[in-house]
């Protein structure tokens, strides 16, 4: 599949906004609103911002933008509704949660909504996720492993963001590095296993199976169905280099995983944190961003059959 750069920008900014406010609502669902009230503050403002723009720059992606709104009524069969009725929900629910620290950050109302906010950002990195994991004509997608996925990527991502506030406005950010460093370490073997299992994966059908034949029968067509290229082959059957690829694939793992992880350690550790943990964020941005190009540029559409690719 050809990657949009406002996918891209979507699945990545959104990742790291709700991530955090899974951190953030965690925290505050474990009694520390009180004292750190101004780090949940700035840090929800981050939260909007951020989700704000990642949700902007998916409407670029758009034909006919003015028909944005006929998204949100198809939430009974639509992953792409449930996505968006998930994100406009998660926002009262950010304002209710952040009024409630701000006016009573002891109150057992507060903690309630720290676990309300949590859970209303995870929904919705889930309804991403299941809008590719549900489409089963592209078997990089269709697995057990897409949405697990999103949702360990945006604790990681959310997390590293956590650990760079708590280390600029509490001064400290041992344990949260640690934790960083723990869920770099999940994300590094999850991306390691997704790979496996797509490189693994047989082919969903081929040029036999799709006329009826035995599937490993050898069939090459007599003609090209087109001399120019069209909407199926520039959209749905992008190609990428093997070793481009692979080139890729290390960019992702250690900027994206490695990287982060051995900075969290260090922070952990105590050694200059604050450089550290904002090292760690710039890297996982980076990082994730090229692991969602890949993400998209090596999925296969059982459409480009037709034009005698592999899927």
């Amino acid at each position: 599949m050809r990657p949009a750069a406002s996918i891209l920008l979507l699945t990545t900014l959104t990742g790291f906004a709700y991530g955090l406010l899974a951190w953030l609502g965690l925290y505050a669902a474990a009694g520390a609103a009180g004292a750190d009230r101004t780090l949940i503050l700035i840090g929800v403002g981050l939260v909007i911002v951020l989700a704000t723009a990642g949700l902007a720059t998916s409407a670029l992606h758009l034909g006919r933008r003015e028909r944005a709104w006929r998204a949100f009524s198809q939430w009974r069969s639509s992953w792409l509704s449930r996505e968006g009725v998930a994100a406009l929900f998660t926002y009262p629910v950010t304002l209710a949660f952040v009024a409630c620290v701000y006016r009573a950050p002891h109150a057992p109302l507060t903690r309630l909504l720290g676990a309300a906010a949590t859970l209303a950002g995870l929904g919705t990195v889930y309804c991403t996720a299941m809008i590719y994991g549900s489409l089963k004509p592209i078997r990089q997608w269709h697995n057990r492993h897409t949405a697990p996925d999103y949702l360990i990527f945006a604790l990681f991502s959310g997390g590293t963001l956590f650990a760079l506030l708590h280390t600029v406005v509490i001064g400290t950010g041992a344990w949260p590095a640690a934790l960083v460093a723990l869920a770099a370490a999940v994300a590094l073997l999850a991306k390691l296993a997704y790979w496996r299992h797509i490189d693994q994966q047989q082919p969903l059908a081929t040029l036999a199976s799709a006329i009826g034949m035995a599937h490993d029968t050898v069939v090459r067509p007599l003609d090209a169905p087109h001399f120019t290229e069209n909407f199926v082959l520039r959209e749905m059957g992008f190609q990428i280099a093997r070793r481009h690829g692979m080139k890729l694939r290390r960019i992702a793992l250690g900027l994206g995983f490695l990287l982060p992880l051995l900075l969290s350690l260090l922070g952990a550790a105590g050694g200059v944190p604050l450089v550290s943990s904002a090292l760690a964020v710039a890297c996982a941005a980076l990082g994730l961003l090229t692991e969602r190009w890949l993400f998209f540029a090596q999925a296969t559409h059982v459409s480009a059959l037709y034009y005698g690719r592999s899927v």
